[in-house]
């Protein structure tokens, strides 16, 4: 269900009558994540989410400094998405409809967004490979009277498979592939800086693995260069751009816990649990 509502072209009948609930103490007084349904109506499997950021709380003073009163700033994404087989159960392809809604004090803003995402599946190797076209659309409402913003567009490709001889899955993704050159100047470094054609590549290359240690469990590794190379500091770099997790099954309910280091100041960590209503034989 959480790949389904990232791509929405791998939605299928096995995430039907299935519930997910996703949490992120970030920092600060910051949390966000989200809360997704699938369900099937005229033959067709639907998913439905809310995803969230909530900012705080926050003091509102005066030019004095003088408490007059608080308020809260948050964002949020409700989505509707499905998807269709066209080739034999090989390639199928999938749309997210979305609404984003930002409130930041007596600001607002609103934008309606499309997702599209077409998968290929080999089950004889094992292979998935999917490409997503995300946030297509149009900011409805800005936050000032005639200054319209660009929307966060944005191409990925990627491929998983699974080992034959090995209880190892790996993935490989490339983000931001509709921009070539994701360089930016870090200030106040004295790192010798690559930009030669091989560095741009790996800009963009997010790996991960998950290593099956049991049907009902598995342990999740990750790596994301760019993170790395933007966040990283130059005498304390750390484990940042590095991220390991697990997930396990009891029952009809999946778990899943990831800590994620994007910064030398500390790691984040995510929670999240997957539930099916409808009760079955396993």
């Amino acid at each position: 269900l959480n790949n389904g509502i990232y791509n929405p072209a791998v939605i299928n009948s096995s995430m039907t009558n299935t519930v997910n609930l996703n949490y992120n103490n970030y920092y600060s007084d910051i949390f966000y994540g989200d809360v997704g349904y699938c369900f099937n109506f005229l033959n067709h499997n639907i998913i439905t989410s809310m995803k969230f950021i909530n900012y705080g709380d926050f003091v509102e003073t005066n030019e004095f400094g003088d408490q007059i009163g608080s308020f809260s700033a948050g964002e949020y994404v409700f989505s509707i998405g499905s998807s269709q087989n066209l080739l034999d159960s090989i390639i199928y392809i999938g749309v997210n409809a979305k609404f984003a809604y930002s409130s930041l004090y007596q600001l607002s803003s609103s934008a309606l967004l499309f997702d599209l995402g077409v998968t290929y599946d080999y089950p004889k190797k094992d292979v998935t490979a999917s490409l997503v076209i995300k946030n297509i659309g149009y900011q409805i409402k800005s936050y000032y009277p005639g200054d319209r913003e660009t929307l966060p567009f944005e191409i990925s490709l990627g491929i998983s498979n699974k080992l034959e001889h090995m209880p190892l899955r790996w993935h490989l993704a490339f983000q931001h592939i509709e921009t070539p050159d994701l360089f930016i100047e870090r200030a106040n470094t004295s790192t010798t800086i690559n930009d030669n054609f091989g560095y741009a590549v790996l800009r963009h290359v997010v790996f991960g693995s998950e290593l099956l240690i049991h049907k009902n469990a598995s342990i999740i590794f990750g790596y994301n260069n760019r993170k790395r190379f933007e966040m990283m500091l130059e005498d304390r770099r750390g484990l940042v751009g590095f991220s390991c997790g697990m997930s396990f099954r009891i029952k009809r309910f999946h778990f899943y816990y990831s800590r994620a280091s994007h910064h030398y100041s500390g790691a984040l960590n995510s929670f999240g649990i997957v539930t099916n209503f409808q009760k079955n034989n396993e």
